[in-house]
C-alpha cells in the first residue's frame, strides 16, 4: 500500500488503510464506516495565482478566489495553479506542507489546462529557493501551510474545521514596499483573506 494510496483515501478509510499497510487484516470493514457526506466525493475548489502584470497592476500577484466559503467537517480538495514565475523569501519552515491529508500535496511543473489523474509528484515540502507565495491559514485550532513553486500546479486536500472565520496569509515576502510586506500583502482578497466555514 502506497502513501499515494493512502492519501487519496477518504478519512474514514485512511486509518483502516494504514493499518493494513502494516500487515493487520482489515478486510471488508471499510465500506460500513464510509461517512455518509462523502459518497458524492470531495469538495473540489479552484484556485489561480495571478502576476501583477495579467491583471494590469504591476507587482501585485493575486489569488483569485481571495475569500472562500465551506461547508465544516468536509474534504476539500484544492487544484492552485501558480502563474507568478518568480521567488520570495519565505520566513523558516514555511516551505514545509502542514494541515494537509498526510501533510503532503501534488505538485505538477507548470499550469496545465487539464491535469491526468495521478499526475506530478507527492511532496512534503518545496526548496525554499524555489517558493513563490504560501496559502497559510492559522486561526482558532486550524493551520494549514502549502508552498506553492514558481509556475507550478500544486493539489491538496484537508479536512474543514467547525463553523468560523478563518483568516489566510501568504507568508512569502511578495507585495510592494520594503522587504515586501505591502501592497498586496495588506489587501483583502490578494495576498490575504478569509475562509468562511458554514
Amino acid at each position: 500500500m502506497s502513501e499515494k494510496d493512502i492519501w487519496s483515501a477518504s478519512p474514514s478509510r485512511r486509518g483502516l488503510l494504514h493499518l493494513a499497510a502494516g500487515g493487520l487484516a482489515v478486510a471488508g470493514i471499510g465500506l460500513a464506516l464510509e461517512p455518509r457526506a462523502e459518497a458524492s466525493g470531495p469538495v473540489r475548489v479552484s484556485m489561480k495565482i495571478l502576476t501583477g502584470k495579467m491583471i494590469g497592476r504591476p507587482g501585485w500577484p493575486q489569488f483569485e478566489p481571495g475569500d472562500l466559503s465551506l461547508p465544516p467537517h468536509r474534504l476539500v480538495e484544492v487544484t492552485l495553479r501558480c502563474f507568478d514565475d518568480g521567488n520570495a523569501q519565505i520566513p523558516g519552515g514555511y516551505n514545509r506542507v502542514t494541515g494537509t491529508v498526510g501533510d503532503v500535496m501534488r505538485l505538477i511543473a507548470g499550469t496545465p489546462a487539464i491535469i491526468p489523474p495521478h499526475a506530478g509528484k507527492l511532496v512534503s515540502e518545496v526548496p525554499v529557493k524555489k517558493v513563490a507565495h504560501t496559502f497559510t491559514v492559522n486561526g482558532r485550532g486550524f493551520f494549514m501551510n502549502v508552498p506553492v513553486p514558481v509556475s507550478s500546479t500544486v493539489i491538496y486536500r484537508f479536512m474543514t474545521p467547525g463553523p468560523g472565520r478563518y483568516p489566510w496569509q501568504c507568508m512569502a515576502a511578495c507585495g510592494t514596499g520594503a522587504g515586501g510586506w505591502a501592497g498586496p500583502m495588506m489587501t483583502q482578497a490578494w495576498m490575504e483573506g478569509v475562509i468562511t466555514i458554514a
